[in-house]
Formats: structure tokens, sequence, C-alpha cells
């Protein structure tokens, strides 16, 4: 049998209000070496997949010069979001419609830059088994990324707001596979400088 074809998502279109200026270009140290947060948040991406699809606000060009300037331009799919100012969701029903063909979805947060690989990977596997959808959890608070069985298709283009993809998981919160993560990495996100001096 043919191993399920997962569909990596990385949601980069936010407005980065609360930050002052695009958090995403904006250089922090992280692991012994400084360079964009994007680079960071995509890295354990990158270990687990060999293409990583990236959204984008379409008016974002300093973003999207910097991914496809970068080392690994090749593997990034740059998918360009007209209607982000809409909310997150927006951004989401962009990356799906984009690649409808998958046998399910990994979601993450750009400005995500410590999740680990391990939980990536964990929960692509899970979801070519055949989970519905997958979530980590770290001393009992849940985050990202997460995963959708290609059966959520229609309910996942159906989304709208700022909420992402909040309703279905509580719609179909008995069919959620929990995954273990090792540390707080699926939920510390970076949403003001303070954020990135504190690393």
């Amino acid at each position: 049998m043919t191993a399920r074809s997962i569909c990596p998502i990385l949601l980069a279109a936010g407005q980065s209000r609360r930050f002052g200026s695009d958090k995403l270009l904006h250089v922090m140290s992280y692991q012994s070496e400084a360079k964009p947060l994007i680079l960071h948040a995509l890295n354990p991406w990158l270990e687990v997949f060999p293409q990583v699809n990236v959204v984008i606000r379409a008016d974002n060009t300093a973003l999207l010069n910097l991914l496809s300037q970068s080392p690994f331009s090749s593997r990034l799919t740059l998918i360009t979001a007209e209607n982000a100012h809409k909310g997150m969701a927006a951004s989401l029903v962009r990356g799906i419609k984009a690649n409808q063909q998958a046998d399910g979805w990994l979601v993450g947060l750009a400005d995500m830059p410590f999740i680990q690989s391990p939980v990536i990977a964990e929960s692509q596997a899970l979801l070519q088994e055949g989970a519905a959808i997958t979530q980590p959890e770290y001393n009992g608070r849940r985050g990202h990324p997460v995963g959708f069985a290609a059966a959520f298709l229609p309910q996942l283009l159906a989304l709208n707001g700022d909420k992402g993809a909040r309703d279905i998981l509580s719609v179909y919160a008995g069919q959620i596979l929990l995954i273990n993560s090792p540390d707080e990495g699926i939920y510390r996100d970076i949403d003001t400088v303070n954020d990135i001096t504190d690393v």
C-alpha cells in the first residue's frame, strides 16, 4: 500500500501588529545561530519534509524575497494569500486549496521557532497511519502543529475568521489523537519583542 501523502503547511501571513514590525524578518539568536525568525521556524519542518508549503501575504515582498533567496528555496513552495487580512482561516484555506490532492495536512505557525522536529515527524507518521486529527500536548496544554486527514477537506475549506481551525477541533474533539511533546515549544510563540529577548 502506498504511504499517505501528508502536506506540510506553515502559515506566515500574519500582520505582526503586537510586534511593531514584521516579526518573521526579525533576526533572533537561537541554538547558537542568528537569523530571521522565519528561518528558525522552518528548520524543524525541513528536517522532516523534503518540501514545505509556506503561506505568505501577497504584499509581503520582503518575506517573499527572503525565502526565494534562501539556501533552501528549492524546497519551499510559496503560496500567496491575497485575503490574509481576513484572518488566519483565510490563510489556512489558501494553503489547503493549493494542496487539495493530499491525503492529509499538517499545519504549523511561522512564529513558533521552538517546535522540535520529532513532534513534527510523529504527527506526520500518525497521519500516514490513518489518524483523523493529531495535536501535540505538553503538561496538559495543546499546541501545534495540528494534523487533519483528507476527510476534513470540506470543513477546512469552509473556515473563516481569525480562529483558524479551532471550531473543527472543538466539534471533533473525540477524534483527536494527542501526541506527547517533550517541551513547551508546541505552544511557545513570538508575539512581542520581549519574547525575542527572553530567548
